[in-house]
């Protein structure tokens, strides 16, 4: 029922659009600006942006797949403003995480199944002076395994909530021309919750040999959670953006990922995975 919740939610802000953004043009207050202030750190893998990407996955116990994610959603400012030396925005995302697997069977065929869905709502306040940035955001996230996971195991396997919270934090970006640099910290501020609390993250995106219609990069997320002990959960890419008007349209990279799946409550324990990955700029 969320999921509907979140598809009427995104057609009522997009049917505002046109209007909204064209009468406050000239406000010191504007209203779905044309461009945000804080960039889409689009190789966080919990990020609100469309995606998808296919990878070989390692585990340490040698059963290895193949593991695929496609994830719908959208981060765009709603409001902004501009003081003396400052200017900030209010943003809010929305995003469905969906993981798909393909099994091998007995006879020979493969298989392909949906393993989980993940639900985020999002929503930050950002404010910048000069190259400086900082970005206070609340989410919410739940998890919920996929029809097919479940008929394979649900006499073994139920959902334990670990992936449902709400979560504060608090993040400083700092921009280098179109380069950047991020560090901060959250904190799950759920009453009853099933998960440990804190979490640091950090990252960077640096971008090279650029022309008008075609870029390089490489970039990396790393998240340490009390979750995972704070072992690091490493994200790691390099890969090309095709630009319209001088900036990224579509994004496309080979990725080297290591630590816990950031999805689902299916524990895989610490995994590698290797694959290539693709995502959308709406922004």
């Amino acid at each position: 029922m969320r999921s509907y919740y979140l598809f009427l939610l995104f057609l009522s802000v997009i049917s505002i659009y046109p209007v909204s953004a064209s009468a406050q043009k000239d406000s010191s207050l504007v209203f779905f600006p044309e461009s945000r202030l804080y960039p889409v750190v689009f190789l966080d893998p919990l990020e609100c942006q469309i995606m998808g990407g296919s990878y070989f996955l390692f585990q340490g116990n040698g059963d290895n797949s193949l593991y695929s994610t496609v994830n719908l959603g959208f981060s765009m400012p709603v409001f902004g403003g501009s003081g003396r030396n400052i200017l900030w925005e209010f943003n809010f995302g929305t995003a469905i995480f969906s993981q798909f697997d393909l099994i091998r069977k007995e006879d020979g065929t493969f298989l392909a199944g949906l393993i989980n869905n993940d639900f985020k709502l999002s929503g930050d306040i950002s404010v910048r002076e000069g190259n400086n940035l900082l970005r206070l955001r609340t989410l919410h996230i739940s998890s919920h395994l996929g029809d097919d996971y479940l008929q394979r195991h649900g006499d073994s396997i139920t959902n334990d909530k670990t992936v449902n919270y709400e979560q504060a934090d608090l993040t400083y970006l700092k921009m280098y021309g179109n380069n950047y640099w991020y560090a901060g910290a959250g904190y799950i501020y759920t009453i009853h919750v099933f998960r440990e609390r804190f979490s640091l993250q950090t990252g960077g995106l640096m971008n090279f040999r650029e022309s008008k219609l075609l870029g390089y990069f490489a970039g990396v997320d790393i998240k340490f959670l009390e979750e995972n002990r704070f072992n690091p959960d490493i994200r790691a890419a390099f890969g090309f953006n095709l630009k319209r008007k001088n900036e990224p349209l579509i994004r496309i990279w080979a990725e080297y990922y290591s630590g816990c799946v950031p999805y689902s409550t299916i524990e895989y324990g610490r995994i590698n995975w290797l694959g290539a990955a693709m995502a959308i700029a709406l922004k």
